[in-house]
């Protein structure tokens, strides 16, 4: 049997305020306690991930507004988490060669050439 919706808690599209349709919620992911739901707005087109905690004291939640598919949620969820290593190395990379990177994204988008 499907979850039920978490009301109240993710009745709505934060952006556009248009009700959520039962199957426009979707548990993502769980670990004790946590949930992971995403939710898509049938009329403004926009996503919602949300976590929520379950304590003895009750709920507290946790919103983001993005453009990731239920999909990429998933995917996203189950990725393995970045290391300090690879933070310090993308760190390094975008100081020593921001300049670099900056040109590619322009030449890119047509608006260098």
């Amino acid at each position: 049997m499907p979850e039920k919706q978490p009301y109240p808690l993710m009745t709505h599209c934060p952006l556009c305020h248009a009700l959520y349709a039962q199957e426009d919620v979707k548990l993502v992911a769980q670990k004790e306690g946590v949930k992971l739901y995403h939710s898509a707005c049938g009329s403004c087109g926009h996503g919602l991930l949300a976590y929520l905690l379950e304590t003895h004291g009750g709920i507290s939640s946790l919103g983001l507004v993005t453009d990731a598919s239920g999909a990429d949620a998933l995917r996203l969820a189950q990725a393995k988490n970045i290391g300090s290593d690879e933070c310090i190395q993308a760190h390094r990379l975008l100081t020593e060669h921001s300049r670099d990177l900056c040109r590619q994204w322009l030449d890119i988008s047509g608006k260098l050439a």
